[in-house]
């Protein structure tokens, strides 16, 4: 759905008074990210300002793009021409659950992202609560 629909529903919760939240997913680092994430998280504190300004329970999961070696060949067979950076010594291998690992964005980089949602997050609904980012 596009951003507007869903915006529209999360209108439609908030609203009826239900707890609402956001995964924002995949979070990609590219030039001008914080420009388009930040026009994105306006456009939400400007469809829920009327209805829920400072964010009482709303939360947000914040989950960085990764890949694994699997899903990097799946896409670059679907995708040949893709300009997604795929590029393993671009990124950080992270280990995960069942022995399985997979490629994140550079402890720094990551960080960076991080702190950056959160600060926009917090600037826009200061009482909302970021349950985590991965």
């Amino acid at each position: 759905a596009a951003l507007s629909e869903r915006l529209a529903a999360a209108v439609k919760i908030a609203q009826a008074g239900y707890p609402l939240g956001f995964v924002i997913a995949p979070l990609f680092l590219y030039p001008g990210w914080q420009h388009d994430y930040g026009k994105m998280l306006d456009k939400l504190h400007a469809a829920l300002e009327t209805i829920n300004p400072a964010g009482d329970n709303l939360t947000f999961e914040l989950i960085q793009h990764r890949f694994t070696k699997s899903a990097k060949r799946v896409i670059l067979e679907r995708f040949p021409h893709t300009s997604l950076d795929l590029n393993e010594e671009n990124r950080m291998y992270k280990w995960g659950k069942y022995g399985r690992g997979k490629y994140v964005y550079p402890k720094e980089a990551a960080q960076e992202l991080e702190q950056y949602m959160n600060a926009e997050i917090m600037r826009r609904f200061p009482q909302a609560k970021v349950e985590y980012f991965t």
